[in-house]
């Protein structure tokens, strides 16, 4: 897919020239312009969908997803008009919609995000459009090269070797590391642990030893949500199975964790054997009282909770953590200190974590819709901003943020974009009215799924950062790694350190038709399964049991067609 950037210039700059249609026309002469620099005159339309969910610091008063700064500086700057077909409440319903579209031979969006059975059913009904010759014409090199490298992320979206959507890719640097109440080391006099049963003694002490100090039996060394099973956002426990197995445990998503067996075969995670050293980890640390007892009904956010009350000194989970929710326990207790550590090491020296999807939902595109390279110089202009002016698709309008008094506000020509208060920002210019930061994600979400991103992006500028706090800062990436708390860029670069021991999820096709049928009730007989031996309803010999019934009610089907899959997918 790679061609000499040059000529990718030319071919982009060649097609916002000519364009398809007489509307898609630059507002001056091509020649003059550099690559960044277009606008279409008379603006055009492109539709899409979205689901109107919580968006918390995302909008200022009076401000909305359909009429923000955003939308209103596309259409002035680039003559880009964002319309939706539809805002809906919950996901359900915009699958309901599409699936009525089909039904009806109706009109889809322009462009909006699928995945699963309705992206299934868009490419059985034909109506999406193929974008290989867009992704060679005009796709920005850094994306081109990212779907080279992580080209199994495409498969999903593959049909007879034409391409029908792109991965929403994530950065990928949230893997797994081990955060600890120093402070609670240091009143202890421990030492911070280095193995599972190093670890085991450190959550006895905390859950024995009042390590806050208010003369009540309150605490527990591990706070984790176990509502969802092994794997989440936060809290996770991959790196306790990581510890006695190179199997990564899903039990609420029957698309992983996909792991090879001793023949290459691919398993699920959550009934291979190894599973069972995990269970009876987890297992003996709740009946000891060293986890919470409501862990099972807890979710992620629910779980750091315990944490951040100062009920529980030990949490797994991504880097940024350091700074929300862990960095909220000084309301508590001034002098807590969460700090982040290497993970554990197993009995016999294994250590391991998950690997974060690098991707997700897809954007995909009707295949009605004209306007395909329009997409392509919008989105190429928000991947660009993350690499800084030497980038030839950057806009220097976005070098200092993308709008002056939203994500960022200047004062005494010093860039802002947090702490506006201690920085000494008059109250009437912060962003929002309670001083926090606005996320300037959801005004660019409709078109792209949010601020495009890379895997691994972040990686370089981590390390020159940590290497030298005082190096020059060069791209927006390194302002946004210069701008995290110490906790957060030292926990960053253990998580760099130990991103050889991430476990990927081997499976990346689609969601094959016994996943359909029998996926919901394998996920509830997975998770229910685990509960009830972690919580000590069941032995664990029951495991055994579970196995036999996975198999039994569908998972022999799905493991027949992941592996099918498999042989004529294997990188």
């Amino acid at each position: 897919m790679a061609v000499l950037i040059g000529s990718l210039l030319l071919a982009v700059a060649d097609c916002l020239n000519s364009g398809r249609e007489a509307s898609k026309t630059r507002h001056v002469s091509d020649e003059t312009k550099p690559i960044w620099d277009f606008q279409y005159d008379p603006p055009i339309i492109i539709t899409t969908a979205i689901v109107d969910e919580n968006r918390p610091n995302a909008f200022k008063p009076g401000e909305s997803l359909t009429n923000n700064v955003h939308t209103r500086w596309m259409e002035e700057n680039l003559g880009i008009i964002t319309k939706f077909d539809w805002i809906v409440s919950k996901f359900e319903d915009t699958d309901t919609k599409i699936r009525l579209a089909l039904a009806v031979n109706g009109k889809l969006p322009d462009t909006f995000g699928a995945e699963g059975d309705i992206l299934k059913d868009l490419l059985k009904a034909d109506k999406l459009l193929p974008l290989n010759d867009a992704i060679e014409k005009f796709a920005h090199p850094k994306l081109k090269e990212a779907l080279e490298k992580y080209a199994y992320t495409m498969t999903e979206v593959t049909k007879d070797g034409k391409i029908y959507g792109l991965p929403r890719f994530n950065v990928g640097d949230e893997g797994t590391v081990m955060w600890i109440r120093e402070d609670w080391l240091e009143k202890l006099s421990l030492k911070p642990p280095t193995t599972i049963s190093e670890l085991e003694s450190v959550l006895q002490a905390f859950s024995e030893q009042d390590p806050n100090g208010n003369g009540k039996d309150d605490e527990v060394g591990l706070a984790v949500p176990l509502k969802e099973g092994p794997w989440s956002w936060m809290g996770q426990t991959d790196a306790i199975a990581g510890a006695f197995s190179k199997q990564m445990l899903s039990t609420s998503n029957i698309n992983m964790f996909w792991n090879e067996d001793e023949k290459g075969s691919l398993v699920y995670g959550a009934v291979h054997p190894d599973a069972k050293k995990y269970l009876e980890t987890m297992a003996s640390w709740m009946a000891k009282g060293y986890m919470d007892k409501n862990a099972g009904m807890k979710d992620s956010s629910q779980a750091s909770e315990l944490a951040v009350k100062g009920m529980a000194g030990v949490m797994f989970g991504p880097f940024w953590m350091g700074a929300w929710p862990l960095g909220d326990t000084v309301k508590v207790d001034p002098k807590a200190n969460w700090q982040a550590y290497p993970l554990p090491a197993g009995p016999d020296g294994l250590k391991g974590k998950a690997q974060k999807p690098l991707y997700g939902i897809y954007t995909v595109f009707s295949k009605e819709f004209n306007h395909i390279e329009a997409w392509f110089a919008y989105y190429n202009k928000l991947l660009a901003k993350n690499f800084g002016p030497e980038d030839p698709y950057f806009d220097p309008r976005f070098e200092q943020g993308f709008h002056e008094g939203y994500d960022y506000v200047i004062k005494d020509g010093k860039v802002i974009t947090v702490n506006f208060e201690a920085e000494g920002v008059p109250n009437n210019e912060w962003p929002l009215a309670d001083g926090s930061s606005l996320d300037m994600r959801w005004m660019l979400y409709p078109l792209t799924g949010g601020a495009p991103a890379l895997p691994y992006m972040n990686a370089d500028a981590l390390k020159k950062l940590l290497d030298n706090s005082d190096a020059e800062v060069l791209t927006p990436i390194e302002q946004g790694i210069k701008g995290l708390n110490s906790a957060q860029l030292l926990a960053a670069g253990i998580a760099i350190s130990e991103q050889e021991l991430e476990i990927p999820n081997r499976y990346h096709g689609p969601l094959t038709d016994g996943m359909e049928k029998h996926g919901v009730f394998l996920q509830k007989l997975a998770t229910e399964s685990y509960l009830s031996i972690i919580y000590g309803e069941k032995p664990l010999s029951y495991f055994d049991e579970f196995v036999a019934q996975f198999y039994k009610n569908g998972g022999d089907v799905i493991t027949k067609e992941v592996n099918d899959w498999y042989k004529d997918n294997k990188q």
